[in-house]
């Protein structure tokens, strides 16, 4: 399918982009703790790993600038290209249980990036409770399994809700970013459920290191309108590499010369544990851009591991 089709997913995303651009102009015109035992429930009204926990830490300081109208938690989707994991921070209406609304979000909400998913249906209900030991228990109800995927997804699946109440334990505070912690998934209050047909529950299920994209973009957020005409890209990576490409295209149909796509190379910087980061800058027009970050290949193609985000300048 032709990317600019109109059924294509990045027009799509052009389009979305768009209309956000046009209600962000109309609003500025009108304006000129310490871990601990906690439970909660979160019902569906309510609001918008195996082993190597240690080397997969969660990078807890590294999220988007905050939403003053909804707290952010951190979700994570499966890639569509590649089927491995990636985070965004997701608004949420209520966050007095950290976790239970972070994963709550996995199963009901949709990814700002359109080239990730969820194959999970929205749960009725959330419990969550936190050990001395960081152990996460989860409970959530069976009706988010309603999906038919494969084997494959489905261990993906349990993956993704394994990174994301880790997640959303550390950037709450409720676990120690960088320290290790399990999950215990309980479905309808009972072990030894069979996920999706597929992936039995029942021992303790921990971060696996290789369910990770070994590149994503964490700031800009896909479908985000800076106001700084200098964006400030920065990212983690699984990489062994020193440095990692990138390049900044106009898709607004503006038409821009080959030689004038801003391009570089992002050096990588060691992080936590097996986790690395990179961040660079540059400065564009107004317009709407895809920015792509990729792991170099050896003829120059850039053919290795990819993520990209759409923003607009104003």
């Amino acid at each position: 399918m032709s990317p600019t089709s109109p059924h294509h997913p990045r027009a799509r995303r052009i389009w979305r982009l768009a209309a956000l651009t046009t209600v962000a102009l109309a609003v500025q015109a009108c304006t000129a703790g310490e871990p601990a035992e906690t439970t909660a429930n979160l019902p569906a009204q309510a609001g918008v790993l195996l082993e190597s926990t240690a080397s997969v830490p969660e990078l807890a300081a590294q999220s988007p600038t905050a939403n003053e109208a909804a707290p952010l938690l951190p979700v994570y989707w499966i890639g569509e290209n590649n089927g491995l994991l990636y985070r965004e921070f997701i608004p949420v209406e209520t966050a007095a249980d950290p976790i239970a609304a972070a994963v709550w979000a996995m199963t009901s909400a949709e990814p700002l990036d359109e080239d990730y998913y969820s194959p999970w249906q929205t749960a009725s209900a959330v419990n969550t409770s936190i050990s001395p030991d960081n152990v996460i228990t989860v409970d959530i109800s069976s009706d988010s399994f309603a999906s038919e995927v494969s084997a494959d997804v489905a261990g993906r699946a349990v993956q993704q809700l394994v990174y994301t109440a880790t997640a959303a334990a550390a950037s709450s505070g409720q676990i120690a970013s960088g320290s290790p912690s399990s999950v215990r998934l309980l479905v309808d209050g009972k072990a030894g459920f069979v996920a999706f047909g597929h992936i039995g529950l029942g021992a303790l299920l921990h971060r696996d290191v290789s369910a990770v994209a070994p590149v994503w973009i964490i700031n800009p957020q896909d479908g985000s309108i800076p106001t700084d005409r200098t964006v400030i890209i920065d990212g983690s990576t699984m990489s062994t590499l020193p440095a990692l490409e990138w390049r900044v295209r106009r898709v607004d149909g503006a038409g821009v010369a080959a030689e004038d796509v801003p391009s570089g190379s992002a050096p990588v910087e060691a992080g936590t544990g097996s986790v690395s980061l990179f961040e660079f800058s540059v400065t564009l027009e107004p317009g709407t851009y895809l920015v792509e970050v990729f792991e170099p290949s050896p003829d120059g193609s850039g053919g290795g591991s990819v993520d990209d985000k759409l923003i607009s300048i104003r």
